[in-house]
């Protein structure tokens, strides 16, 4: 007999939590940060080619719950998030799961998104990347979700890159953090609260990166100033603290051992055959003529419908 998955209702938000300091050695984090340089546009981290990330670079330091970056380890374990999650998700096993860093270059600000979802059986490695959002924003896979804490936290003291959330939902009033940040924490529901990063830097600096190379780099030079590369020629050269700094932390939540288990078993797994199913069903019920793809990995006629059909909400 399989263990009973617990579904959140779709309305139920875990509650934020602030963290104030986030991690004991904010100068260690900071030093890590430095050492990952040089790096790689979030498109070209993503392998989402021919796509531009603009002034927005990003490392990993730990992927499928496994440290990735040497020097990472008391980091990614960090006691602080996973009592955080604990508190916030009503959980009692926390399974760190992935850790990246992100870094920002002057840019206008970002629409109110949620984070890619996670789900049983269909993460980035069982399904095209772009497929997620839709996923999540079409609440048909709801039922397959894997409940997820993320923790933000910054070293920035520059102008604007304030972090804008909504703990009720695009309905209600929003919250917000903003600069300067020195080793603070937001602990969210980042899969289903709606978020978004504020315009970092300068006004007359937000549209100088937007067409950034696939392969531009950030270096970090000796002189503690970042160098933009962009087709193997300089293009920028900014300040250390020009850069908005981030660490996202995430953390699978689950209700007690025996749903760890299931999830460990995969006892609850979609696949692809069943994603194609519940996508074609609900376009049929709603009349979008839609094709079954052959591979939903490579199909464009099939990326356009399912991104079209389930676009991200807005704000009324």
């Amino acid at each position: 007999m399989g263990v009973e998955i617990t579904v959140r209702p779709k309305h139920l938000l875990a509650p934020p939590v602030r963290l104030d300091p986030a991690f004991d050695d904010p100068e260690g984090v900071v030093d890590l940060i430095r050492k990952g340089s040089p790096y790689k546009t979030l498109s070209a981290v993503h392998k989402n080619v021919g796509e531009t990330s603009g002034g927005w670079f990003r490392n990993f330091w730990a992927l499928g719950g496994r440290v990735v970056f040497d020097g990472a380890e008391p980091f990614f374990y960090n006691q602080k998030f996973i009592e955080a999650a604990k508190k916030s998700f009503t959980a009692e096993v926390i399974r760190p799961v992935a850790m990246m860093t992100n870094l920002n270059l002057p840019a206008k600000g970002l629409p109110a998104h949620q984070d890619l979802p996670f789900f049983r059986g269909a993460q980035n490695r069982e399904v095209p990347s772009w497929m997620l959002a839709p996923m999540g924003y079409s609440g048909l896979f709801h039922d397959w979700a894997v409940p997820v804490a993320s923790a933000i936290t910054w070293f920035y003291d520059g102008a604007g890159g304030e972090f804008e959330y909504w703990p009720d939902g695009l309905g209600g009033p929003s919250k917000t953090e903003q600069p300067p940040y020195n080793n603070c924490c937001v602990l969210a529901d980042n899969e289903y609260m709606f978020h978004r990063v504020g315009s970092v830097g300068p006004a007359a600096e937000h549209h100088r990166y937007d067409n950034l190379d696939y392969d531009a780099t950030l270096t970090l030079m000796e002189d503690k100033r970042w160098q933009v590369m962009d087709q193997g020629k300089p293009f920028a050269d900014l300040a250390f603290e020009e850069v908005r700094l981030s660490v996202l932390w995430k953390g699978y939540c689950f209700k007690d051992e025996a749903e760890a288990a299931a999830y460990d078993d995969h006892s609850h797994d979609l696949n692809a055959d069943l994603i194609v199913d519940i996508f074609c069903d609900d376009l049929t019920t709603r009349g979008i003529s839609v094709s079954r793809p052959v591979d939903f990995w490579t199909d464009p006629a099939w990326k356009e419908v399912i991104t079209r059909a389930y676009p991200a909400p807005t704000a009324e």
